[in-house]
């Protein structure tokens, strides 16, 4: 009996030790179930730091050292047996923030690169992206694209259409010029070309003196492309187009609207020299002098404000106010000596010169007279009027008929020997 229940109570206390080994072995494999590591942690750990191993053994280990240089180069698109510069080029490069825009030569320079293999991106407008891959960027050098070679940008077919128009407009080759422009208005109607292509349809029209046809094609622009660059260019030309054939009320109002929307614009002082001589043409003198005046008042660094000052001089001789128009004549010759008439080499001075000496004559101002047209012979002796005439041969006939008809043989000595 007492075998027995010690029997029992062996088997009962092995089973517990049983459940307890079991048991902890359970308590083992759950702790480190909870503290290894997956495989697919490992794995990708490993990954992770093969890859960085390799970024920075490409890369100069610049991580760490943080190295940087600077990269310069010359932007050119190829043409017939040349290139020539693009301006306007935007340069990237991968991995930093910082950018460069080529200047009119085409050149650049880009600084605070990371050294390095990098990726150049240069992008512009009408051209075709181009990406220069590992390029390697030596750290505080000014590094060279292509050893100071000029990396060339390839045109879209728009830009080619465009720039061979441009050449032939250059070389005064309009019907080809003109050719090219429609072909691209036709078959790119999206280029950023479209409204350049439009404004310059008008303008080949209106220089071949096709006016009709230039305003409508001015028209079309400012129609479809309000915003363009070239609105106030295609303003201006409705106006000359109205002016060219005899429709002065027109013009004046198209110029006026130059002035009005395109406040900003450069041809604004054109516009309102323009709008004067629209009343000048109109014979509405006193409007005209105004105009004149607003030239010569709000724009006299322009080149219309010289010869503005020379026409209301001019007016006021027509109109007979002969002070007034001394006045103007010397304003003119004091405040623009060397001033030239728009688009010419002729100088305003001598024909100022020459209208004052009418004004003394019409005084009976004969020395006066006199004095002015000698400056014009002595100081301008090869000065001419718009048709080629010599100035200083019409003011020696003033001379000779002054004093033939109104000064005595005793009056002409004292005239070219005042101190008798």
């Amino acid at each position: 009996m007492f075998s027995l229940c010690l029997n029992n109570r062996l088997k009962t206390d092995n089973k517990k030790i049983k459940i307890y080994k079991r048991n902890n072995n359970n308590k083992r494999k759950i702790f480190f179930q909870k503290t290894s590591f997956p495989a697919s942690f490992i794995k990708y750990f490993l990954i992770l730091l093969f890859t960085l191993i390799t970024a920075l053994f490409f890369n100069g280990c610049n991580a760490f050292n943080h190295q940087n240089g600077s990269l310069e180069g010359v932007v050119h698109v190829k043409k017939a047996n040349s290139s020539t510069p693009v301006s306007g080029a935007l340069i990237s490069i991968n991995g930093t923030t910082n950018t460069a825009t080529t200047d009119q030569n085409g050149y650049f320079l880009l600084t605070e690169a990371p050294a390095g293999k990098r990726t150049v991106t240069i992008v512009k407008e009408g051209y075709s992206t181009l990406k220069l891959l590992n390029v390697f960027l030596e750290p505080n050098i000014v590094n060279k694209v292509y050893f100071g070679e000029p990396i060339i940008l390839q045109p879209k077919e728009d830009t080619v259409l465009y720039n061979t128009a441009m050449e032939h407009l250059t070389q005064k080759e309009y019907q080809l010029a003109l050719d090219a422009l429609i072909d691209l208005r036709k078959n790119f109607p999206d280029s950023i070309w479209v409204d350049d292509a439009q404004y310059y349809i008008g303008n080949i029209y209106e220089i071949n003196e096709l006016y009709i046809m230039a305003r409508d094609e001015y028209s079309l622009l400012l129609f479809y492309y309000p915003d363009s660059i070239w609105a106030d260019d295609a303003r201006m030309g409705i106006g000359n187009c109205y002016y060219y054939t005899g429709d002065y009320y027109n013009a004046s109002v198209q110029f006026q609207l130059v002035i009005d929307k395109y406040p900003l614009s450069d041809l604004v002082p054109y516009a309102q020299y323009r709008v004067a001589w629209c009343y000048k043409r109109l014979n509405n003198n006193i409007e005209a002098i105004q105009s004149f005046q607003q030239v010569v008042t709000l724009y006299p660094q322009s080149i219309y404000a010289p010869p503005s000052q020379y026409f209301i001089g001019e007016i006021y001789y027509k109109l007979k106010n002969y002070e007034q128009a001394i006045n103007a004549f010397h304003s003119t010759i004091n405040n623009y000596p060397q001033a030239v008439w728009p688009g010419e080499n002729r100088l305003i001075a001598p024909a100022a010169y020459f209208y004052t000496g009418y004004c003394y004559e019409e005084f009976e101002m004969w020395q006066e007279a006199i004095d002015a047209y000698q400056i014009i012979i002595d100081n301008y002796p090869n000065s001419t009027w718009e048709d080629g005439k010599s100035i200083a041969k019409d003011a020696q006939k003033r001379i000779n008929d002054i004093k033939e008809k109104h000064l005595p043989p005793e009056e002409e000595v004292q005239a070219e020997n005042p101190e008798i």
